[in-house]
């Protein structure tokens, strides 16, 4: 019985450190695409 609270436990640390890793790959992206200089050159 304590073997499967532990592993829901593991499971649901994993999980929200899967999620919080994902949420923050997806910010610091945002970030980096907002430093960019938007690209204004016109082609003729």
């Amino acid at each position: 019985m304590k073997q499967k609270t532990w592993m829901r436990v593991v499971a649901v640390v994993l999980a929200a450190l899967l999620l919080w890793w994902l949420f923050w790959a997806i910010l610091i992206d945002e970030d980096e695409n907002a430093l960019e200089l938007p690209n204004t050159e016109i082609i003729e």
